[in-house]
Order: C-alpha cells, then structure tokens, then sequence
C-alpha cells in the first residue's frame, strides 16, 4: 500500500508524493496518468467494477466506494499525500467522499466541480482546491497536483509553457549570466521577482529569490530546470 512521504524541500526540489485519485472517468484517469508519468505514486480508486477492470494494469486501482468512512479506513487513506475527488455524476458521492478524505487527515484535498453551488459546499467543508472541468483538464491538474509548476499550459508537439519558482541554482544571476538555454535547453518567456511588475524575459532580467519564472521548454528540459 502507498504511504505517506515527507516532503525535503532543498532549493525548489519537490520528492514525490503519495496521490489518491477518486473516480475514474475521463477526467479522473487523465489526472491519475498524469501523475504517474510524472513519477508520483498513484492509487485510482473507483466503486464500479467494469470501470476498474477496464484500467487494471494501466494504472495501480482498487474498487471501493469511498463514500463509506469504513471503506476510506480500509485502504489506509490517512497515509496519503494528497488526494484528487474526480467523481463527475454525484455532487453527494463527491460531497461524502471528499469530507471522508478530509476526516482521515489527508492534508492537500483537491475536489472536481459540476456547479458553483457545488464548488461553494466543497469550499465549505476544506478542500484545498476546487476546480471545474470547463476550465481545468485531467493532464492540467495532474501537473499542477504533482507540486512542480505554479501553473501550466500544454502546447502544440512536445512543448510545454510553466510557470515555476525561481531555481535555487540560478537566484540572483540574470538570464544570460545563467545561461538557462544553453545549459537547460528552456526558454525564459518572462519573470515576476517579489515586489515588482512582470517583464518579458530580456538577458538583463535577474531572477530572484522566491521569484517566479515562466519557461518554454520539454518535460525533460522543465524538469532539469526546477530541480538545479
């Protein structure tokens, strides 16, 4: 069974994390490949069988009806990380399940939407972030839940947009100084340094501490990027 890891913040590394996702539809499994590509252990968890018998052996799944306080002890819920409520055809069951998760002590709740009343009850009772499907897609929020990117646009080939924290490596350098594309291969589309304007990301531009860095780059370059 997956259990929870402390997270070691050294520079803006972040180890992985013990990730719950609740309700396997598009948007669910979506998340939860996501996830799993990007390193973090994932349980998919889902009351339907036909469901879980149609992912079995894509992704790590369990059937259970997390609904059930009973059923959210039973696979050790309190020793995840985080959790991801994806269920999309019960407010009730998304409203139960994630009030279960909460209870069990699950500190990062993040909760699917179908309504603004359903994402005010939701907010009500703490999930740490709700998110509506128009506006959020499965790959997105897996990103996003994985806690390596502030914020993130997938575009066209193998090529994403991210908005990170500013390196360790590369705080008080500027961007030539840095060398980001030479020896990372991202670009700097821009930076937002604590108490100043945004600017586009010009080789004069210093990145500073605790700043924020939008980067054009693939996984791979991202990846080596936030983790210098």
């Amino acid at each position: 069974m997956l259990g929870r890891r402390n997270s070691q913040m050294g520079s803006t590394h972040i180890e992985n994390r013990s990730i719950l996702v609740v309700g396997l539809g598009r948007f669910g499994t979506a998340a939860a490949r996501t996830l799993g590509e990007l390193g973090e252990d994932v349980l998919g968890v889902d009351r339907d069988p036909a469901i879980i018998a149609r992912w079995s052996g894509k992704v790590p799944v369990m059937e259970a009806d997390l609904t059930d306080p009973l059923a959210v002890e039973q696979i050790n819920a309190s020793n995840f990380d985080a959790a991801l409520v994806a269920i999309g055809d019960s407010v009730e069951a998304s409203i139960l399940t994630t009030g279960n998760l909460l209870d069990a002590g699950i500190p990062d709740v993040w909760a699917k939407s179908i309504s603004r009343q359903h994402t005010r009850i939701l907010q009500r009772i703490g999930a740490s972030h709700v998110f509506r499907p128009e506006t959020d897609g499965g790959k997105r929020v897996g990103h996003l839940l994985a806690s390596r990117y502030l914020d993130y646009i997938e575009i066209e080939g193998p090529y994403s947009v991210v908005k990170v924290l500013t390196p360790y490596a590369v705080c008080g350098q500027t961007i030539a100084e840095a060398d980001v594309h030479g020896r990372y291969g991202v670009s700097v589309i821009g930076v937002k340094n604590p108490g100043e304007e945004f600017q586009y990301g010009s080789n004069d531009i210093v990145m500073k501490h605790n700043g924020e860095i939008i980067i054009l780059g693939s996984q791979k370059q991202i990846d080596r990027f936030i983790e210098s």
